[in-house]
């Protein structure tokens, strides 16, 4: 049986027993936090009125042997009558069956957790499993299945919400548009960094509970990504001042000029496929689709890409991709960069 991860910590947060009573939980994936949430609130539900140190609980995560793995889910528990057996070795689950030997392994590991016994619960926490192993297959067909994949950035908003309710807040439509234009240049959303960053505006907020994008900007000015991100914020609204007075400040601290340069790049490319697609006959609700935007960030980028020309952007972009040759050979870097975003700006 298959269940997202969303709704799976949901029924754990709420209490609700397993789907099917499954007695074989596996969670698998690259977004850590939905994992380690689960995780964390499995053994509630489980022992859901048993005293900490009543509760049976082994953990096996580094040069697990499958003796004492078969060994701990066949022991009867003694103090409470159900135990819970957490299988987190990503050398062992992440392997591949390349050689016999390894192939035996995984076999053997599936054998033991396609037969477990009433009173044992088994949980099966990976960043990443083989799909064609045998193990897979067994897992699949005895297990609850819960795939933790990344969200992306254009379906954030019912997260975001969510974190919000747990507060007893709402967010103003501008501010959620604030965390998306902060995000923009990631690849992967940092849910557990965001859910901090959201723990922290609450209390800022206190009695508070609509929240603004003006409380957005108080708590993340302290990421580092912040005074990067005021600058590429400066050089949408073409004020060439300010963002010559946040780049001396970036210098005088010694960030070092890449990253900066990576995420410059980023937006002035948002920027011009803003007006390639503008120039191709898209119209709003079409750009926001093709670019995967949220509303709010679509209405920024509209205004300040109509403040530049494809021309100027193409040019300004061949000039940072050979100032970024440059560095790695020594070259000149603030300087550089400098000019490159007076010649756009003035």
């Amino acid at each position: 049986m298959e269940i997202k991860a969303e709704e799976l910590l949901y029924k754990l947060q709420q209490g609700q027993e397993l789907p099917g009573n499954s007695q074989l939980v596996v969670v698998f994936g690259e977004e850590d936090y939905y994992r380690q949430q689960i995780v964390q609130a499995l053994p509630e539900v489980l022992f859901k009125g048993v005293d900490s140190a009543d509760r049976e609980v082994q953990v096996f995560e580094k040069d697990t042997d499958l003796h004492q793995l078969s060994a701990a889910i066949n022991t009867y528990p003694f103090f409470c009558g159900q135990s819970l057996v957490v299988l987190q070795d990503e050398k062992l689950l992440a392997a591949k069956a390349e050689s016999d030997n390894r192939k035996q392994q995984l076999d053997k590991l599936a054998d033991i957790l396609s037969d477990l016994p009433d009173y044992c619960t088994v949980l099966v926490n990976a960043s990443k499993l083989d799909k064609r192993t045998k193990l897979f297959k067994a897992l699949k067909k005895q297990g609850l299945m819960c795939e933790c994949n990344s969200i992306k950035l254009n379906n954030l908003s019912p997260w975001l919400e969510e974190q919000a309710r747990e507060h007893g807040a709402k967010w103003q439509f501008e501010a959620v548009g604030r965390i998306m234009e902060y995000l923009q240049p990631v690849d992967k959303v940092p849910l557990k960094l965001l859910q901090q960053e959201i723990a922290k505006l609450a209390v800022y907020a206190g009695a508070r509970k609509l929240w603004t994008a003006e409380d957005v900007d108080a708590i993340f000015a302290a990421l580092p990504e912040a005074s990067s991100f005021a600058i590429i914020n400066a050089m949408g609204k073409r004020n060439l001042a300010e963002v010559l007075g946040l780049l001396a400040a970036e210098k005088k601290k010694g960030t070092n000029v890449l990253p900066l340069c990576a995420l410059i790049t980023f937006k002035l490319r948002q920027m011009l496929q803003y007006l390639e697609l503008s120039g191709r006959g898209f119209d709003y609700k079409g750009i926001l689709a093709e670019m995967k935007l949220n509303p709010y960030v679509a209405k920024n980028l509209q205004r300040e890409a109509r403040g530049f020309t494809t021309k100027s952007l193409t040019h300004a972009l061949l000039d940072l991709a050979q100032l970024n040759i440059d560095l790695r050979k020594g070259g000149r870097d603030y300087a550089r960069l400098e000019e490159i975003l007076l010649t756009l700006l003035s």
